[in-house]
């Protein structure tokens, strides 16, 4: 019988939270005959491996490999590179699937044929959330009912993205200067393959699935705003390069934006947290997590931009 899926999960010093999604792959309805497991060590200085060996005595269509240079998208490179299914599917080591989860992409893969697919990602909790946080904050997914994504500004998610093989063969994989490096927080990979795959592959089919669903823990420092202002920057920056053209102009109206962000953010994050609607903002830290971290991102934009801009012009000048 031919692999179907290759299931890859790279995961850099997270065990315990890798033996939980380990457990919920292991567990899926479709055969084990149709899938391989493939764990990307990404530099790990945990019990990593020892992890992973004790549960390839369970399963063993599970696969160890581990790769020296860290970031998530070098370790998803590896992860298809080692791959043998028709389809590789990814997750992340911090999620966990439901047991139809296999079973569902098997469906979809033989009723749609698309050529990349996806489903929605819900959050789960290791502790109980706070008050103010609003399940939707968790929530990944371009919305809408199950249909062929044709609209160049949908997109799909990393850790519950399937893709053909043979299309990450011809498109390089992953873009290996974007994502997640150890505990420096960094996005867009996926969205980068995406783009590529419509630029170089117009006739792609693209597939969203809303029966194929899986988890993604929200860890209590997701709840801090220490750590969502390190990740508002860090989208705001590497949006920049997603979406940008790579021309690195700043105008006058980027420059202004540079000086006048910071007070706006001042005046909102004081004053106008004082002046929100509460009914849209029953809490204070909704107020900040729907607005003023939205500024931000535009602030970790316009931050990359100048920077960016700056080095051109000094290697322009020698």
């Amino acid at each position: 019988m031919t692999l179907l899926f290759s299931i890859c999960l790279y995961t850099h010093n997270r065990a315990q939270l890798l033996a939980q999604a380990l457990e919920s792959i292991g567990a899926q309805s479709l055969p084990q005959d149709q899938f391989e497991i493939i764990v990307v060590d990404n530099r790990s200085t945990d019990d990593t491996l020892q992890t992973v060996e004790a549960f390839a005595r369970r399963y063993k269509n599970l696969r160890y490999c581990y790769e020296e240079h860290l970031g998530s998208a070098n370790a998803r490179n590896r992860g298809w590179r080692e791959a043998n299914g028709e389809v590789v599917g990814f997750i992340d080591d911090d999620g966990k699937a439901p047991p139809e989860w296999l079973s569902v992409a098997a469906r979809v893969a033989r009723e749609r044929s698309p050529d990349l697919f996806g489903g929605p990602i819900n959050p789960f909790y290791d502790a109980p959330k706070p008050d103010w946080f609003r399940d939707a904050y968790g929530i990944l997914s371009p919305g809408g009912a199950s249909r062929f994504l044709t609209s160049a500004d949908e997109y799909l998610y990393g850790s519950n993205l399937f893709v053909r093989r043979s299309l990450l063969q011809g498109v390089g994989g992953f873009d290996e200067g974007l994502g997640m490096k150890g505990q420096k927080i960094g996005y867009g990979e996926e969205t980068v393959l995406i783009r590529r795959v419509r630029q170089v592959f117009p006739a792609s089919r693209l597939y969203y699935e809303t029966d194929l669903m899986n988890y993604h823990l929200v860890r209590q420092e997701k709840l801090l705003f220490p750590w969502q202002i390190r990740r508002r920057f860090a989208e705001g920056r590497d949006g920049y390069h997603i979406f940008g053209n790579g021309a690195h102009r700043m105008t006058w109206r980027h420059a202004l934006g540079v000086l006048a962000l910071p007070v706006v953010i001042t005046y909102e994050a004081t004053l106008g947290v004082l002046l929100r609607n509460r009914q849209s903002f029953p809490y204070v830290q909704n107020y900040y997590y729907e607005h003023v971290l939205q500024r931000i991102a535009t602030l970790g934009r316009l931050y990359e931009r100048l920077r960016c801009t700056l080095r051109a012009r000094s290697a322009a000048d020698g």
